[in-house]
């Protein structure tokens, strides 16, 4: 069902924004019954989320930090986290435009849990002590936030579930037919959208205003195949896990590398899978977020953030 976002929903990267500036209240979510929806979905449509990667799996937790470059990106969640939080309002970090029935609860299914480990994606230029980049570039908060639903509600599942017929993706033009086949798995109105941002259908006001349909169309819009493959390239170095690029080598890793950047893609681009398929299905999930501060001095160029929104 198409819809505008609740005000049940978690929060964006602005509520987030404003919630630690303001202070925290903390209170316990409710659990539901999402477990058992999800898991039989999943299970029908082949488009399954890997089992999460947990503090006590000291093998695979070294292997993932080693190949992210840096373990102090990898964290444990020790307690689970409480609404208004700030671990909470980070680790919930997704696009509220794109939300529908099925994506909430596949979102609440994906909640973080005790002893689950999380994973931090520093963004450049979005410190919580200041809110001026909320008026001056709006849509990067916009974009990344979608970039989150990305990883977490297509990403996760089509590497685990699809990992032969995504290594087998030898050039863009295969990209994009298994991205055709499975994009509406994890945004189910995406062909809506896309027809309504192309101006090849009419918007309806039948349940969310024109304003909202345009930035929803807008959003859908950003979620091409050219900029979600790019998430798994060593150039934009978002991945925890694969292989780091070479010229930076703090970077995080990498699943493929693509010489041409994002415009230049085209039908016979080809695509250097770095893993095989075997390894994509031994992936732990780890819940990843923009963190809004860089521990470090930034090294030229290496920004996430950045990286997607201008290409």
């Amino acid at each position: 069902m198409i819809r505008s976002p609740s005000s049940s929903s978690p929060p964006s990267f602005k509520e987030t924004l404003s919630a630690v500036m303001s202070g925290f209240k903390p209170q316990i979510y409710k659990t539901h019954d999402e477990d058992r929806i999800v898991t039989e979905w999943t299970a029908r449509n082949n488009f399954r989320f890997p089992p999460p990667l947990m503090s006590d799996d000291a093998a695979a937790a070294a292997a993932a930090a080693a190949a992210a470059g840096s373990s102090d990106r990898f964290r444990v969640i020790h307690e689970e986290p409480r609404k208004n939080t700030l671990l909470y309002l980070l680790l919930s970090q997704y696009n509220p435009w794109l939300d529908c029935e099925m994506t909430r609860e596949k979102r609440a299914y994906l909640k973080p849990r005790v002893g689950e480990m999380c994973y931090a994606v520093y963004c450049e230029g979005s410190s919580l002590s200041s809110s001026s980049h909320l008026t001056t570039q709006p849509s990067k908060f916009f974009r990344n936030e979608t970039v989150m639903d990305i990883v977490n509600l297509y990403l996760w599942p089509l590497l685990i579930s699809r990992a032969d017929e995504v290594i087998a993706s030898r050039t863009f033009s295969d990209w994009k037919r298994l991205f055709t086949h499975t994009i509406t798995l994890a945004f189910p109105d995406y062909e809506y959208w896309v027809s309504i941002a192309s101006g090849s259908a009419s918007m309806s006001s039948t349940f969310i205003s024109i304003s909202d349909q345009r930035r929803t169309a807008q959003i859908m819009k950003y979620i091409s195949p050219a900029r979600v493959l790019y998430l798994l390239t060593t150039s934009a170095g978002l991945w925890p896990y694969g292989q780091k690029t070479t010229s930076h080598s703090s970077r995080h890793g990498g699943l493929c590398s693509i010489k041409p950047k994002i415009k230049g893609y085209n039908d016979k681009t080809e695509i250097d899978w770095l893993v095989g398929a075997d390894f994509l299905r031994k992936m732990k999930r780890v819940h990843m977020y923009f963190a809004p501060l860089m521990p470090q001095p930034i090294i030229p160029n290496t920004n996430i953030c950045d990286d997607v929104n201008d290409e």
